[in-house]
């Protein structure tokens, strides 16, 4: 069986590093720009695990975590951020009332997959 990611991020360069990683894992990953495109996603695939990103135009990763956690309750979200809208401490913090679990940027691929294989479990 297959695992499909949703990965959610307004940066394209982030998103293509994070699906080469995800591919090498044999992992299959779907791209989305924003949360707006993410649910329209979800409502016609299946998918394992979401990755998304704080901080994104139209709708961003906590609104999107709060649309997820009422339509699809069993499936993980981790959130990523680079803090760059103010104290990185305090969106970790804030972070957990929203996501399974939450990475600052950057962070390497190999704590990416780890963190990938406990949601997972």
């Amino acid at each position: 069986m297959t695992i499909k990611i949703l990965l959610v991020d307004d940066d394209d360069g982030f998103r293509l590093a994070i699906k080469k990683a995800l591919e090498l894992e044999n992992y299959l990953s779907i791209e989305a720009k924003d949360g707006v495109e993410a649910l329209r996603i979800l409502a016609k695939e299946n998918i394992d695990l979401l990755i998304t990103d704080v901080w994104m135009p139209k709708m961003n990763g906590m609104e999107l975590s709060i649309k997820i956690k009422e339509r699809y309750p069993k499936l993980n979200i981790l959130g990523v951020s680079g803090g760059r809208r103010g104290d990185e401490a305090s969106i970790e913090k804030m972070s957990k009332s929203f996501f399974t679990l939450f990475l600052s940027k950057p962070f390497s691929t190999e704590k990416l997959i780890k963190n990938i294989s406990i949601l997972l479990e």
